[in-house]
């Protein structure tokens, strides 16, 4: 295992220089008390929703240091244990298009991504899509956590719907690579100017990305035709060019099991094996469909459509069965989703809710959430 020895998640991670609009703070350390919890989850409502085990025991404390690179945030984060969790309200709430890349220094957690099983251990690396589902069970921890815009990684990487819920090893070599980049970016953040976030982001994204793609072949079906395709090296190009001919063509109604046989010139059992991590071809389609719809019916700009016709844009001709596929897939119904985004904008704040922050919470930190959210 490398080397995880930090400070006891019961000590605040130290204070770094202070460069204006890029750190900010919170912390519940110092004479921890009743609302603690509930500062700590107004200063990172919008990411996820968090919940405490019913046998609390202790106090909770927590702390954060968070390092402004512009599309991008880093912080440093330890905190006593609870429940973390994204469903459809909070996606539709928080507007968020990024992928979060946690290294979990101490502590570790059991959880799910959309019905992935994930296991993170003191050193692994794991990585969540924010606009897909999840929840974990974490234990103290002390964790740093990257928040990427998906227009930074998703091109680098021939199928990113893989990425959501992957585990790296934190005894692997590209789980130590990524763990030391990690833990360098937030320990030199303050010192980076403004005008070199955007570089060393793009950067950084790139090193995600090779060091994932092993991790998203072996998470890959690998038995029979399909096992071939993996074997010989093209699994990954073929399944890309599959993945981006379908969002390409998500509006038309040719767009099926057959087209795509023809198109790419494969069987049928080996479009179905290669797509069998996502539940088959006909359920990766009516998911990408579905995860348009959700974004055009959470966009202001969008307020003034019809939801039939946003359906109906994206292949669904019927309203119920499109309402009951949407409540499937994010817990809520098209309604419901509208109106926790227009809630929340008007608000101006991703949990919708207004008033004074609580002890130990810090309005920065809302403030660098809400600039991802429209960045």
């Amino acid at each position: 295992m490398p080397n995880t020895s930090v400070p006891r998640p019961e000590s605040a991670p130290p204070a770094p220089a202070q460069v204006a609009g890029v750190v900010r703070l919170f912390g519940t350390d110092a004479g921890a008390h009743d609302a603690a919890f509930e500062g700590w989850r107004q200063a990172i409502d919008g990411v996820f929703d968090v919940s405490r085990p019913r046998e609390r025991g202790a106090p909770f404390r927590g702390g954060i240091v968070a390092h402004d690179f512009g599309h991008a945030v880093i912080t440093d984060a330890h905190a006593s244990a609870q429940r973390f969790r994204r469903d459809g309200r909070t996606i539709a709430r928080g507007g968020l298009d990024h992928f979060i890349v946690q290294l979990y220094r101490q502590g570790g957690f059991d959880g799910e991504a959309e019905g992935r099983d994930m296991a993170v251990r003191p050193g692994d690396v794991c990585l969540f899509d924010l606009s897909r589902t999840m929840q974990s069970d974490a234990g103290r921890f002390r964790n740093v956590t990257l928040l990427l815009p998906r227009a930074l990684l998703a091109p680098l990487v021939d199928t990113p719907d893989d990425l959501h819920g992957l585990v790296l090893d934190g005894r692997s070599g590209p789980g130590r690579i990524l763990a030391a980049h990690l833990q360098s970016l937030v320990a030199q953040g303050a010192l980076i100017d403004p005008a070199e976030a955007g570089p060393v982001m793009e950067g950084t994204a790139g090193l995600i990305a090779g060091c994932f793609r092993r991790a998203m072949a072996l998470a890959g079906p690998t038995d029979g035709e399909a096992a071939q395709v993996v074997r010989h090296g093209v699994r990954d190009a073929v399944l890309g060019a599959m993945h981006r001919f379908i969002d390409a063509n998500l509006t038309s109604p040719e767009l099926t099991p057959e087209a795509l046989m023809q198109r790419f010139h494969i069987s049928r059992p080996t479009l179905y094996r290669l797509f069998e991590s996502s539940g088959g071809v006909v359920a990766h389609i009516r998911a990408r469909r579905l995860r348009r719809c959700f974004a055009a019916i959470t966009d202001p700009a969008q307020a003034h459509r019809r939801l039939s016709d946003i359906a109906y844009d994206w292949g669904f001709t019927d309203d119920t069965a499109f309402a009951r596929a949407f409540r499937r897939s994010f817990g809520l119904s098209p309604r419901d989703a509208r109106r926790a985004a227009l809630e929340a904008r008007a608000a101006g704040q991703p949990d919708g809710g207004g008033g004074q922050p609580l002890p130990g919470s810090d309005p920065g930190l809302q403030r660098l959430i809400r600039q991802l959210r429209t960045a």
